[in-house]
């Protein structure tokens, strides 16, 4: 049953807040305490989590912005679950962070943190809603409100993560899960193990199957071992198909085998074909030289240059064969804080990227791009003259107009007809687009090269310089989230386990940086003045001044 833990407190007479000296006070005042209280703690939405709670009436749920708070500041300080117990226990500026008074009212164990997780992973599952990535957009949303922050330019990269298995080779994987499957079906259903699986339950099985067969004999073995894989398959029973074995069984079937399950050639194996059972959402991709098995988390940091303060305002995690250009129109969709002006590197460029920034009325500019430039000494599509109204050509780079133009919306070209006396007085003919026909000369420009040299035409430019340096201050994002948070060293696996970790890394990430900011600019307050301001602990007038 789901019960809400007010963030406002009436602390006792014997809290030992009372009896600290007053330096000591203003130390916890003056330290991470306060301001996490302030800007996190006291703004957790509980209300969020009550769907990961029954409706009947039953023992009521430990503190939801209490576990939460204490997530956060787990991987703000790097613990583990056992020292975030120990912390909550025994350090007073936690409890005083996650404004504790009465632990016999609010008993949290180890348990606690990892059944909150499952609850969040299985609604996750079951009804495709991220409640940890709401929060944690919602509470950045509260940093930038506090600090003031302009959020109008940012800035976008992705980094690979690899995967916490290492990839199988096609026999070995065929094996493992062969070997999965045998093993849940001994365990619930023995009677119904094929015969020819058996083999599969014996000691050292799979060094005899695999590790010393050889080379001229694995096509055989491949097909004999995925042909133990059918037979498997169409005896599990339907109890069991829930079970992730069995979906790793019916999932390698379709990606190793043809439509008459024959197993298909090597070279049809895909990067996106499961590399490991025991991760199954990681995917294969070579970036220049470097394999990878594993996922790519796409970044946005927005920056203001005036208070050096920064903020991720938007992570997104995906297997590795997703392009950086798909992650970018992802991008466009979520919630980017009020985000103008959004620098990449070329690999994120694309037509639809461009068209989609346009839509959402957001400046997207590029580091370099991709692609196929001009023919050297020629002009570029973006110098014929549009008009915005029509869509049509209506002058050329000399200036002339068309004696003809259209516009195929269905095949996004631009079409257009010239006098062939006109581009004779050119001069700009020699690097001129135009090509001579019989009666007049034409040209035709795709959507995409009208677009691409438009933007081609900003290199080189001051502000493009400008916003090329600016990108480049986010190549330090990924190094920290490597070393300080260390994404790479998450133990869980699964795609969607492992972004309830990357949530809570970037909220640690956010608040560090802004209680960073808030001690330079000296914005840590008096702490009885700002009880008067923030009704979240209720003292009185009177006891405040007492105290202080």
């Amino acid at each position: 049953m789901f019960k809400k833990n007010p963030a406002e407190k009436q602390f006792s007479l014997i809290e030992p807040y009372y009896h600290l000296p007053k330096y000591v006070r203003d130390a916890l005042h003056n330290s991470w305490a306060e301001h996490f209280f302030r800007s996190i703690f006291t703004k957790i939405d509980e209300s969020r989590f009550a769907v990961l709670y029954s409706e009947n009436y039953s023992r009521p749920n430990a503190p939801v912005n209490v576990v939460v708070g204490l997530l956060m500041l787990k991987e703000l300080n790097g613990w583990t679950d056992e020292d975030t117990i120990a912390a909550l226990y025994f350090d007073y500026r936690v409890q005083y962070a996650l404004g504790i008074s009465d632990f016999d009212k609010e008993r949290i164990c180890i348990n606690t943190l990892g059944n909150f997780r499952s609850r969040l992973y299985d609604y996750s599952e079951k009804h495709g809603r991220d409640l940890l990535g709401e929060e944690v957009s919602g509470l950045t949303g509260v940093l930038i409100e506090l600090s003031g922050m302009d959020t109008k330019l940012a800035r976008q990269d992705s980094m690979m993560i690899s995967a916490n298995c290492k990839r199988m080779g096609r026999l070995e994987l065929i094996y493992t899960v062969n070997a999965n499957m045998v093993h849940v079906l001994k365990d619930k259903a023995p009677d119904i193990i094929p015969e020819s699986c058996m083999h599969y339950l014996q000691d050292k099985d799979k060094a005899e199957q695999i590790y010393r067969l050889k080379k001229e004999d694995i096509p055989e073995k491949t097909a004999q071992l995925l042909k133990e894989s059918l037979a498997l398959y169409k005896q599990v029973p339907d109890a069991l198909k829930d079970s992730q074995a069995f979906k790793n069984l019916a999932r390698l079937i379709e990606e190793q085998t043809d439509e008459c399950h024959s197993p298909k050639d090597d070279k049809d194996q895909s990067g996106s074909n499961m590399q490991n059972p025991s991760e199954p959402d990681a995917t294969y991709r070579r970036k220049g030289n470097t394999p990878s098995v594993g996922y790519t988390v796409n970044i946005v940091e927005a920056r203001d240059n005036e208070k050096g303060l920064s903020v991720i305002v938007h992570t997104e995690r995906q297997p590795n064969i997703v392009s950086d250009t798909e992650l970018s129109l992802n991008t466009l969709d979520a919630d980017l804080k009020g985000v103008e002006t959004m620098v990449s590197d070329g690999a994120f460029y694309s037509r639809e990227v461009v068209e989609k920034a346009l839509e959402k009325g957001i400046e997207v500019s590029f580091s370099a791009l991709n692609g196929r430039r001009a023919p050297e000494g020629k002009l570029g599509a973006d110098k014929f003259v549009i008009d915005p109204d029509t869509e049509l050509i209506v002058a050329c780079p000399g200036g002339f107009a068309p004696v003809s133009a259209s516009r195929n919306l269905g095949k996004k070209l631009y079409n257009a007809k010239f006098n062939k006396e006109d581009c004779a007085s050119c001069p700009l003919k020699d690097s001129c687009i135009v090509k001579e026909q019989k009666r007049f000369n034409a040209v035709t420009i795709t959507d995409k090269k009208m677009i691409a040299d438009r933007y081609r035409s900003l290199l080189g430019t001051a502000r493009h310089q400008a916003l090329a340096d600016f990108r480049a201050g986010v190549e330090g994002v990924p190094s920290v989230l490597r070393r300080v948070y260390r994404i790479d060293d998450l133990p869980v696996r699964g795609l969607v386990r492992t972004r309830i970790w990357d949530h809570l890394k970037v909220i640690a990430y956010n608040f560090k940086s802004y209680y960073s900011y808030c001690k330079k600019s000296g914005a840590s307050p008096f702490y009885f003045l700002y009880f008067l301001r923030m009704p979240s602990r209720r003292f009185s007038f009177s006891r405040a001044l007492v105290c202080y």
